[in-house]
C-alpha cells in the first residue's frame, strides 16, 4: 500500500513545463462545436462533434514531426468515427451490444491501432440518447476529429521543423550536462546514472525524430552526421569518466584535475551554445582549454621520463587527453553544422510510412474483454443513462499491471468527483449551457496543458471533460453527480477484482529468459572488443543496452504485481550491466595494441566465457561450469604493464623519447586498458554472481 501511495504522489509531480498554447488549441477544438450547437439549437449534435474532437486528440503526440502527427490524428479520427458508427448501430440490441463492446475492448488490447479512444467511442455512443442516424453520427464525429486535426496542424508552415530542432536541442543539452559532470570530481553512481539516462533517452528521441523526417537528400546526410557526432560525444564522455576516475587513483598527483574540469566545462558550454543558439563563438575558447590540459599532460609525460611521475599513470592521462581531443573535435563539428542549419521548403508534411500491424501478447486483452462484457451485462438491467460510467471506468482503469489498475481507479474516482460536483455547482449557481462550456474550457486548458507534465493532474481534469461532453445535453444536479461517483467507484471495484483474480502474475516467468538474453548480449559485447571493429562494437553496445532495458522493465512490472517485489540483487545486476558497458566504452576508446593475442584478448575471452557459462546455467538451471583463473590473468596484465614501462624508460634513456616505437605503442594501450579491463572484469563477475541460480 505504501508503494501505491508513493506512486500516486509521484503522479502529481510536474516533470516539465505546461503546454499552454497546445492546451488552448485543444480547448478551442472542443468548445467551438459546443458553442455552435447551443447557438444553432442543435445541442446533441454539437456535443457529439466536441466529443469526437476530444477522443481524436488522444491520438496526438505533440513532440512528433507534423507528418507523423497528421497520420496519427487522421487514423485516430477514422477509428473514433468507426467506433461511433458501431455504437449507434448496436443501440437497439442491448445483449448484442454487451458482446460487441467487450470484443472491441479485447481487440484494442491486442491491436494498439484500436486505441482506448476507439473503445470509448463505441461505449459512449451506445449509451447516448437516440436521435441521430448512424451516418449522421459518424459524419458529426468525423467533423469533430477533422476540426481538431486542422487546429493542431494549422501552424505547420511556420513550425514544420520545430519538433526536429527541439529533439536535437534537448539531446545536445543533456550531453553537455553529462560532459560537465564527467570532468568534475566523480559523482555518486546514482547522480551519474540520472544524467546518463537523460542523455541516452534524449539521443534516442532525436534519432526517432530524425527517422520520421523526410527532407532533402543533402539535409538528410547532414542530420545523419549530426546524430552520429552526438553519439560519439556520448561514448567518449562515458569513457572519459571511467579513465578520469582511474587516473585520479594513481600516484600522478591532482594538479591536472583543475585543467580537465575547465576544459570539460568549456566544451559543455560550447555544445549548449551550438544546439540552443546555433552559434560557434565558444568553440575556440573550449579548444584552447583542451590545449592547456594537453600541455599539462605533456609536462607529466616528460616528468615520467625522468622518474618524476609513474610512467603508466602518465600514459593513462594521455588517453584521457585523447578522449578530450575527440570530444573537442566533435563539439566543433556540431557547432559548424548548427551554424549551417537545415532548411526545408514549405511543402505538405509527409505522412509516416505504413507499418506492419503490431499485435500485443499476454492475457491482458482477454481479461479486458471479459471485464467489459460483464460490466455491460450488469448495466443492461438498469436502463439508466448514467450506467455508462460503470462501463467506461472498467475500460479506462483496467491495466496490465495490478498496481497500475489501483492508481487508475483512485485517480478516475477523484476526477469523477471533481467533475460531477463542479458541474453541479456551476449549474446551480448559474444555470445554462454557456456556463457549462466555460467550465469545460477551464478543464480542457488545464488538463491538456498538464498532459505531458503530470499524469495525475491530467486524469483529474480529463475525467470531467469526458463526463461533461457525453452528458452535455442532459440535466445535471446533485443526484446525478452522486450516481456518477457511485457508478465510477463500482466500476473501479470490478476492474480491481479482474486485475487481482485473472492472471495477476506473469513477469516472474519472463525473468529467466530475459536474464539469459542480457548475459548473452553482454558476453557478445565483451568478445567484440577483441577485434574492436567499430560497427560491430556499436551494434553490440546497442543490443546489450536493449537487453538490460527489457530485463529492467520486467523487474518494474514484477513490482506492480499483487505481492510482487523484484529482488534487490536483480536490480543490482542491471546496475552492474550498465557499469560493464561503461568500461567497455572506455576500453573501446583505447588505441588497439596491434597484437593478435595478449593479456587484453585473454581477459576479454575469459570474461565472455564466464558470462556465457552463467547464461547457460540460468537457462538450464544446471550448475555453472568451473570458472577460469581471471584474477591470475589480470595480475599478468599488471606485470606486463610494468615490463613495458621499464623497457620504455630504457628507450627514453637511449634518446627515443619522442619516437612512436612498438614499446611506446604497447605501453599506451596497456596502461590505459588496464583500469578499464579491471573494471569490466569486476562488473562482469558481479553481474554473473547476481544472476547465477540460487542454491
Amino acid at each position: 500500500m505504501r508503494r501505491i501511495a508513493e506512486a500516486l504522489r509521484g503522479d502529481f509531480v510536474l516533470s516539465g513545463r505546461p503546454s499552454w498554447g497546445y492546451s488552448l488549441l485543444c480547448a478551442l477544438g472542443i468548445c467551438l462545436p459546443l458553442v455552435a450547437g447551443v447557438m444553432l439549437g442543435h445541442v446533441p449534435q454539437g456535443a457529439a462533434m466536441a466529443l469526437g474532437g476530444y477522443l481524436t486528440v488522444f491520438g496526438d503526440a505533440p513532440g512528433l514531426p507534423y507528418g507523423e502527427r497528421a497520420r496519427k490524428l487522421l487514423v485516430a479520427t477514422l477509428m473514433v468515427t468507426l467506433g461511433s458508427g458501431l455504437g449507434a448501430l448496436i443501440q437497439p440490441y442491448p445483449w448484442v451490444a454487451a458482446v460487441v463492446v467487450g470484443l472491441v475492448a479485447m481487440a484494442g488490447g491486442y491491436w494498439p491501432v484500436i486505441s482506448i479512444s476507439s473503445v470509448l467511442s463505441v461505449a459512449l455512443t451506445y449509451f447516448a440518447p437516440p436521435g441521430m442516424s448512424v451516418p449522421a453520427h459518424m459524419a458529426i464525429t468525423a467533423a469533430g476529429g477533422l476540426l481538431m486535426t486542422l487546429l493542431l496542424l494549422g501552424l505547420w508552415p511556420v513550425r514544420r521543423l520545430q519538433p526536429l530542432r527541439t529533439a536535437f536541442e534537448e539531446a545536445g543539452t543533456a550531453l553537455a550536462d553529462l560532459l560537465e559532470a564527467a570532468g568534475r570530481a566523480p559523482l555518486s553512481d546514482e547522480s551519474w546514472e540520472v544524467l546518463r539516462r537523460c542523455a541516452v533517452t534524449a539521443l534516442d528521441d532525436a534519432a526517432k525524430a530524425f527517422s520520421l523526417y523526410r527532407v532533402s537528400e543533402e539535409d538528410d546526410r547532414a542530420l545523419q552526421r549530426l546524430l552520429a557526432t552526438l553519439t560519439r560525444i556520448l561514448h567518449e564522455t562515458v569513457a572519459l569518466r571511467v579513465l578520469r576516475a582511474a587516473a585520479a587513483q594513481t600516484g600522478v598527483g591532482t594538479d591536472w584535475t583543475e585543467e580537465l574540469h575547465e576544459a570539460a566545462g568549456a566544451l559543455a558550454g560550447a555544445l549548449r551554445e551550438a544546439v540552443t543558439l546555433g552559434g560557434s563563438a565558444g568553440v575556440p575558447a573550449a579548444l584552447g582549454a583542451v590545449g592547456r590540459f594537453a600541455d599539462r599532460v605533456e609536462e607529466i609525460r616528460r616528468a615520467a621520463h625522468t622518474g618524476g611521475a609513474p610512467l603508466p599513470a602518465a600514459a593513462l592521462l594521455g588517453q584521457v587527453r585523447r578522449c578530450l581531443d575527440r570530444i573537442g573535435m566533435a563539439v566543433r563539428s556540431v557547432a559548424q553544422q548548427a551554424v549551417e542549419g537545415v532548411e526545408v521548403g514549405p511543402r505538405l508534411p509527409r505522412f509516416g510510412r505504413l507499418r506492419k500491424p503490431v499485435f500485443s501478447t499476454g492475457h491482458h486483452p482477454l481479461r479486458l474483454g471479459l471485464a467489459v462484457t460483464l460490466a455491460m451485462v450488469l448495466m443492461l438491467v438498469t436502463h439508466e443513462h448514467y450506467a455508462k460510467w460503470f462501463v467506461v471506468t472498467v475500460i479506462v482503469s483496467l491495466r496490465p499491471a495490478y498496481r497500475d489498475t489501483v492508481e487508475r481507479v483512485v485517480l478516475r474516482t477523484a476526477g469523477t468527483a471533481v467533475g460531477a460536483a463542479g458541474a453541479a455547482v456551476v449549474l446551480a449557481v448559474a444555470p445554462g449551457h454557456f456556463y457549462l462550456i466555460v467550465f469545460i474550457a477551464v478543464c480542457a486548458v488545464l488538463g491538456f496543458a498538464l498532459r505531458g507534465a503530470s499524469y495525475g493532474y491530467w486524469t483529474i481534469f480529463a475525467t470531467p471533460l469526458s463526463l461533461m461532453l457525453s452528458d452535455f445535453s442532459l440535466p445535471l444536479d446533485w443526484g446525478a453527480a452522486a450516481v456518477r461517483v457511485a457508478l465510477t467507484i463500482a466500476g473501479g471495484a470490478l476492474a480491481l477484482l479482474f486485475a487481482r483474480l485473472l492472471w495477476p502474475r506473469g513477469q516472474r516467468a519472463k525473468l529467466t529468459g530475459r536474464a539469459v538474453d542480457m548475459l548473452g548480449e553482454h558476453a557478445a559485447l565483451v568478445r567484440s572488443l577483441i577485434d574492436q571493429d567499430p560497427d560491430e562494437v556499436r551494434a553490440r553496445l546497442s543490443s546489450a543496452s536493449d537487453a538490460a532495458d527489457r530485463f529492467s522493465d520486467s523487474l518494474d512490472r514484477l513490482d506492480k504485481e499483487p505481492g510482487g517485489s523484484a529482488p534487490q540483487r536483480l536490480r543490482d545486476a542491471v546496475t552492474a550491466a550498465r557499469r560493464l558497458r561503461d568500461n567497455a566504452l572506455a576500453l573501446f576508446a583505447v588505441p588497439p595494441s596491434g597484437e593478435a593475442s595478449g593479456p587484453t584478448a585473454a581477459v576479454l575471452d575469459m570474461v565472455a566465457d564466464r558470462l556465457e557459462n552463467v547464461a547457460e546455467a540460468v537457462g538450464t538451471e544446471r550448475p555453472e561450469a568451473p570458472a577460469d583463473d581471471l584474477d591470475g590473468v589480470l595480475d599478468e596484465l599488471g606485470a606486463h604493464v610494468d615490463v613495458l614501462a621499464a623497457r620504455r624508460l630504457d628507450e627514453v634513456a637511449e634518446g627515443a623519447a619522442d619516437q612512436m616505437t612498438e614499446v611506446r605503442r604497447g605501453i599506451m594501450h596497456a596502461a590505459a586498458a588496464q583500469p578499464a579491463l579491471k573494471g569490466l572484469s569486476a562488473e562482469a563477475l558481479r553481474l554473473a554472481a547476481l544472476t547465477a541460480p540460487r542454491r
